[in-house]
């Protein structure tokens, strides 16, 4: 599936995103993996983000929250450095590793 330069791609429990994950389609994005994450999906695979901005840090903690709040726990895999880095500096970077669970459980 392709929305506006994402493609998602689904394999055995994970959701590989590739190509841009901004501002411009970041509300088409979070919708279609929130769906996709409610289908059973535990693991997105961020790998193949090449652009992903403020507007795609903002949907990878609303993914994790909606996750933990159904009892489930999403892993994130290869975040991009960049991602990683706008993390730190809001002070957020704990929350994408996968071994925490959003709001400290």
């Amino acid at each position: 599936m392709s929305i506006a330069g994402l493609e998602l791609k689904q394999s055995s429990g994970t959701l590989r995103l590739a190509g841009q994950l901004d501002f411009r389609n970041a509300a088409v994005a979070y919708a279609l993996v929130q769906r996709e994450l409610q289908s059973g999906i535990d693991e997105l695979d961020l790998g193949g983000l090449a652009n992903a901005d403020s507007a795609a840090l903002a949907c990878l903690l609303a993914w994790r929250a909606g996750s933990n709040a159904a009892g489930r726990t999403l892993n994130l895999v290869a975040v991009p450095e960049n991602l990683r880095a706008l993390a730190q500096v809001s002070d957020v970077l704990q929350l994408l590793d996968s071994r925490q669970r959003v709001g400290g459980s």
